[in-house]
């Protein structure tokens, strides 16, 4: 977030001007990022909400050089020929957010949860919990580069997820939330398709 001026500002005014001005970043300069500056915003995912406090949430981070590999496993020639945001594959920073369904059954087999029945299989979670805490681990990471005037973007692996596990070593039992691209937003910046859609109104999302 880009200084805005006094020191005064309450927290929600800070809050509410990160999470207003973020916006999903696919055009970005090759600058790296600060050393240990990818490390912090993970840090800070760490400390995102968890059903039972459960750690099941892990995260691959892929550095410079390191981002080339990636791009290698998800992309073929001809697909980066033809994609329409080829300053995406110049973020020099890439996390993978993982969480492992196994990790929260074992949680709740455990004495203070064992009654919720949750412990016993995946099928007896009516929301698989893994997945929302999986997704406010990424946004945590997001908000967490636009408070350093970083660009973001998070976007899904896919059909990607069983070779990006072979070649990063990961355990079969994670499962990938999705990736987040973290550099410099480029000066030009292409929006999707997406962007054009209507946002609804605080009235029209409260029943």
């Amino acid at each position: 977030m880009k200084n805005s001026g006094p020191e005064s500002l309450s927290n929600y005014q800070i809050v509410s001007g990160l999470l207003a001005q973020r916006r999903m970043v696919r055009n970005f300069t090759q600058k790296p990022l600060l050393p240990d500056q990818a490390r912090g915003f993970i840090n800070l995912a760490r400390l995102s909400p968890r059903a039972g406090n459960t750690e099941g949430i892990k995260f691959s981070l892929l550095e410079n050089e390191k981002t080339d590999t990636y791009w290698e496993i998800t992309m073929d020639e001809t697909t980066k020929e033809s994609f329409p945001w080829p300053g995406l594959l110049n973020a020099p920073t890439l996390i993978i957010v993982w969480v492992n369904p196994s990790t929260y059954l074992q949680r709740y087999a455990e004495d203070d949860k064992k009654k919720t029945g949750l412990g016993e299989d995946e099928k007896n979670w009516p929301t698989p919990y893994w997945w929302v805490d999986g997704g406010m681990a990424a946004m945590s990471i997001l908000v967490a580069a636009e408070s350093d005037n970083l660009g973001s973007l998070f976007f899904g692996i896919f059909s990607h997820e069983d070779a990006l596990k072979k070649k990063y070593s990961i355990p079969e039992e994670y499962r990938a939330v999705g990736t987040i691209a973290i550099g410099h937003p480029a000066k030009h910046q292409r929006a999707s398709k997406s962007t054009s859609r209507r946002r609804a109104s605080l009235d029209e999302l409260i029943f």
